[in-house]
């Protein structure tokens, strides 16, 4: 393939052209920055310099040390202190405690803030009738009650020493104590109280004045024995006798720790109210039979009051 030498001549003639117009481009601009003044720049003065804290002492990080993140542990707890219970100031009077396993136990108040000053029994989450108060807990001696979201403690007071010779039998001395003949060898007995006499076997005669006495005093009386609910086939049978105070009334008659109480004249002793109801009932009762369980044997216990 050949080109004509007219067309070879003008291919040159545009080369020369592009190259002279790209070196008066480039010699313009070179003349041109020279000629032109610097641009005037204006410069603002540097912020102040940011002030630096001063340095804390070791124990400000204490708590980063104790808390130690790399091994980091919940806290534990903080000890929240129980409030104590104070006397409660209701005009209620304890009787007396029967503790149980469980929610079982029960116990008798009084209430004094009126004539009658009525007994009742409670059991726990029962209300205290007419006082707004809960009970919570039986203890030995005392009970826990709940009332407007505090606890309060109604104690078992033991009466003053000489209601509590009164109780236990006025006038009675060592020079008083004797023994008595009786039906056998077994029989024969030391007589703890004038107004107490073994006649037999298991069979006393009583002063009505000591039953009286008793009575009136209830609150003394309660503190001399503990008992229990018995259950057999998980049926309330009777009643557990135990911590008979060495002394007492209960020990004068007759009654050991361990013995059970079934019945009491006849009527069967499975519901704590009828207990209640026949300590009531004594006062005007002349005979009193008493049927217990002691070592695995059946024994009753006969009572007469003069």
């Amino acid at each position: 393939m050949s080109f004509s030498p007219l067309y070879l001549v003008a291919v040159n003639l545009v080369l020369l052209a592009l190259a002279a117009y790209s070196a008066s481009s480039i010699v313009g601009t070179a003349l041109a920055a020279r000629l032109m003044p610097p641009p005037q720049v204006e410069l603002s003065d540097p912020p102040p310099p940011i002030p630096q804290a001063a340095a804390k002492p070791a124990s400000y990080y204490a708590m980063i040390n104790k808390r130690d993140i790399f091994n980091s542990a919940k806290p534990p707890a903080p000890v929240v202190e129980k409030e104590v219970p104070q006397v409660t100031p209701l005009k209620l009077k304890l009787w007396g405690v029967a503790l149980h396993e469980g929610d079982r136990s029960y116990c008798i108040i009084q209430d004094e803030s009126n004539r009658n000053r009525e007994q009742s029994l409670y059991r726990i989450n029962d209300e205290v009738e007419g006082t707004g108060a809960r009970v919570k807990a039986v203890e030995w001696d005392r009970v826990i009650l709940t009332r407007n979201g505090k606890d309060e403690i109604l104690e078992l007071k033991p009466a003053d020493d000489s209601r509590q010779t009164a109780a236990l039998g006025r006038g009675s001395t060592m020079a008083n104590r004797a023994r008595v003949q009786s039906r056998g060898p077994a029989a024969q007995r030391q007589i703890p109280d004038e107004h107490i006499q073994v006649t037999g076997e298991n069979e006393y005669l009583i002063d009505r004045t000591e039953v009286d006495n008793a009575l009136e005093n209830m609150s003394q009386l309660f503190t001399q024995i503990r008992a229990v609910p018995h259950f057999e086939g998980g049926q309330s049978t009777g009643f557990r006798l135990f911590a008979i105070r060495s002394g007492s009334l209960f020990d004068k008659i007759g009654l050991r720790n361990g013995d059970i109480i079934q019945k009491i004249n006849g009527n069967p002793m499975n519901d704590p109210s009828k207990a209640m109801q026949l300590l009531e009932q004594l006062r005007n009762e002349n005979s009193l039979s008493v049927e217990v369980i002691r070592n695995r044997q059946p024994q009753t216990l006969s009572y007469q009051f003069r």
